[in-house]
């Protein structure tokens, strides 16, 4: 990945992040919230090769863990997405081109971003962290899945299309 694409993507990030922190999360969805930020996360990874797909994963789970609302061991969220983007390159040519298949670019979004809730809310759990009660946990993996369903088909062709012609501007200014 080049210097080039990786200041755009952290800096990309960096912006969604505080989206979330300032907006989303101010927002009473009903059942429950919305990450905004792992579904963003997944809809970039999801159109990249698989270097990109790690150190996409590595910068949000990176500013995920720096984040000062959460209460668990730094480097746990960093875990979490980078297991799930070695999973998610290992099955890429199962998934297809997501542009043209909008449902099945919901379905991936939806078992992504439920499946990054469940595995950190269990590996936190493992290293002796406070969680929520399993159903409090269940009710709010279950609001985020039903938010990620429900506004997946306005994010994820907006994010490719953002990420092709910012990076299309680097490749015309450095020539190639």
């Amino acid at each position: 990945m080049s210097i080039y694409r990786t200041s755009i993507t952290v800096s990309f990030f960096v912006f969604i992040f505080i989206l979330q922190a300032a907006v989303i999360n101010q927002i009473p969805f009903f059942i429950e919230g919305f990450s905004l930020f792992l579904a963003v996360t997944f809809s970039w990874i999801a159109s990249t090769e698989r270097a990109e797909t790690f150190a996409t994963a590595f910068i949000a789970g990176i500013l995920l863990d720096l984040s000062p609302s959460l209460d668990a061991p730094v480097g746990l969220w960093t875990f979490t997405l980078l297991f799930l983007s070695y999973l998610i390159s290992l099955y890429r040519e199962s998934l297809g081109d997501l542009d043209g298949r909008p449902m099945t670019a919901a379905l991936y979004l939806l078992a992504t971003t439920s499946s990054a809730l469940l595995i950190y809310i269990l590996t936190a759990a493992l290293l002796g962290v406070d969680v929520p009660p399993a159903l409090r946990a269940g009710i709010d993996t279950a609001g985020n899945a039903i938010w990620t369903l429900l506004l997946s088909p306005l994010y994820f062709p907006l994010i490719n299309r953002l990420k092709l012609r910012l990076f299309a501007i680097g490749k015309i200014r450095s020539g190639g």
